[in-house]
């Protein structure tokens, strides 16, 4: 390095300092805009309910890492942390049996609910039960179908029977899956027929380190510490969980300080975040991923030949550099890449409006005199919907909406509020209930890498989360396989075939894989975002 340039940097590192310590409060070392021990979240995403078991959005979760308690939690180093069981069940430690049918829980002795009542094995049970109740609308009861039976053993002790070995059942019993749900309490609950429409999913008790206080609807949900918790009061006095649908009104906040925390931030405002005084942003990659999703039901998405033109004629890669600014991961099928479970070798789909107009002829789309395609009296127009709210998302749908045009496609354009767009198949969600023909979304995988939710013929809305309608035995089998087996390597084998399948049958195109975009105040300390599920793992560490 030659004298100038080290000048300059050395220049530059001093400016960096004295900005920094004139960012500082002399008498306590942090940002004279921080709330000391108040973490202030916001999010563009309201809750449907603070109760996760019949609640749909993904705010559900991230909310209930503060007031509610799961089996474990799963942690920024790729592992379960051990919450109200002690030992995570496997075949080395016999908590597996070898048949794989019989799993033994221990669970934490000491617990009390917020209310002071005791935990123990009956609310277990009971929330078990809760979810097999026909009458409760919950996302999906994968898994929790298997169990024949649960035997109490003692007030700390479980043992559960398998109708046959279900390979990611420790990785969806009450933890991390991509159907997150909570341990609930009997002791308030056991008296309902159903809880789909109870106070208490509005203001929930639980055993997490921070106690429910009040849920002001479109603005803010508040909770404060839990003196009572397992591990001993949490660093923080209080959490504010603020909803602002709208992200340059989130961006403003954090430019004036309003917030300390904003989970899976826009993409498109990296930037405009990096040039905040005292934020730090962070890209996580995460276990979901974005896509395009067709609605089968919908004959003419029905025709494969149509579902692979309009995957030709979208510019995926312009998407990631000029909607995500790069931050994101282009790639096919379902598996994120860096988990390592599908080995499929699956070469990126080019964009090639061209082969996509031959595909198109040759299926017998003819381009009438307006620019759009007809065929047997019917013409090639498409309804999109998406939730409003992010500029990637708007920008996605408006690119794409002019690509495919560009191929003789008619496409309408429908945005909704998250409540509206994802809500439950009861409430009339548009995604569970079809209302759509093609739907910009994402899915948020659990930290095992079975999504069966998403591609089983038995798992339309209602009772799962196939809403493509998407049928095929061939990838059954595969699911099968997969689901049945403890290996690895026969999992990855058979996850690989999945990946190959759902890529050559197109029910839904991946956009790209996702690296969340935390932005935080630099104030907040022992925030480790996690991998998969929700970053928040560790809410009795966070402080600030």
């Amino acid at each position: 390095m030659n004298l100038g340039r080290l000048g300059i940097v050395l220049a530059a590192l001093l400016l960096t300092s004295s900005c920094a310590k004139a960012g500082l409060s002399a008498e306590t070392g942090r940002h004279p805009w921080t709330q000391p021990h108040v973490l202030r979240i916001v999010d563009s995403e309201e809750p449907d309910s603070l109760n996760p078991i019949v609640g749909y959005a993904q705010t559900d979760v991230h909310v209930s890492m503060f007031w509610a308690g799961y089996l474990f939690n799963w942690s920024d180093g790729n592992r379960f942390v051990p919450e109200l069981a002690t030992v995570l069940p496997t075949l080395a430690n016999h908590g597996v049996s070898a048949d794989g049918r019989t799993i033994t829980y221990h669970l934490r002795r000491g617990v009390k609910w917020q209310d002071g009542a005791p935990f123990s094995a009956d609310d277990v049970i009971f929330t078990y039960r809760a979810v097999m109740n026909p009458k409760n609308a919950v996302q999906s009861r994968s898994g929790y179908e298997l169990i024949t039976r649960i035997d109490k053993i003692d007030d700390a002790t479980i043992v559960i029977h398998l109708k046959r070995p279900w390979a990611p059942f420790v990785a969806t019993f009450f933890t991390m899956s991509a159907e997150t749900y909570p341990v609930l309490p009997a002791h308030l609950l056991a008296r309902y027929p159903d809880i789909n429409r109870i106070a208490y999913n509005e203001r929930p008790i639980g055993t997490g380190p921070f106690k429910f206080v009040k849920w002001d609807h479109g603005q803010q949900i508040r909770f404060v510490a839990n003196s009572n918790y397992w591990r001993g009061r949490p660093k923080l006095d209080e959490v504010d969980y603020q909803i602002v649908p709208n992200e340059n009104t989130i961006l403003t906040m954090l430019r004036t300080h309003e917030a300390d925390l904003e989970l899976g931030a826009s993409q498109s405002l990296i930037a405009s975040y990096q040039r905040i005084e005292g934020v730090r942003v962070e890209l996580t990659p995460d276990n979901q991923y974005v896509f395009y999703d067709f609605n089968l039901a919908n004959p003419i998405l029905a025709d494969l030949r149509v579902r692979q033109a309009l995957v030709l004629a979208t510019d995926r890669q312009a998407l990631i550099a000029n909607v995500t600014h790069g931050v994101q991961i282009a790639g096919e099928g379902d598996q994120e890449p860096y988990l390592g479970w599908s080995d499929a070798k699956i070469p990126l789909t080019p964009y090639d409006p061209a082969r996509a107009r031959a595909i198109l002829d040759a299926d017998g789309w003819r381009v009438a005199a307006d620019g759009i395609r007809r065929k047997n009296g019917r013409r090639l127009a498409l309804t999109m919907a998406y939730q409003t709210g992010t500029v990637a998302a708007a920008s996605s749908v408006l690119l794409t909406q002019r690509w495919w045009y560009e191929i003789g496609v008619d496409l309408m354009i429908k945005d909704y509020l998250a409540p509206v767009f994802g809500g439950s198949y009861n409430a009339g969600g548009i995604l569970l209930t079809g209302k759509w023909d093609v739907a910009l979304t994402r899915w948020y995988n659990g930290v095992d890498p079975d999504d069966s939710i998403l591609y089983r013929c038995d798992q339309f809305p209602p009772q799962g989360w196939n809403i493509s309608r998407f049928c095929d035995p061939r990838v059954e089998a595969a699911e099968d396989e997969a689901i049945a087996s403890n290996d690895v390597r026969t999992r990855a084998r058979a996850y690989g075939t999945i990946a190959s399948l759902l890529v050559a049958e197109r029910p839904f195109e991946t956009l790209w894989f996702v690296r969340n975009v935390n932005v935080y105040n630099s104030d907040l300390k022992n925030f480790r975002p996690a991998h998969a599920v929700t970053e928040i793992w560790n809410p009795w560490q966070l402080d600030i």
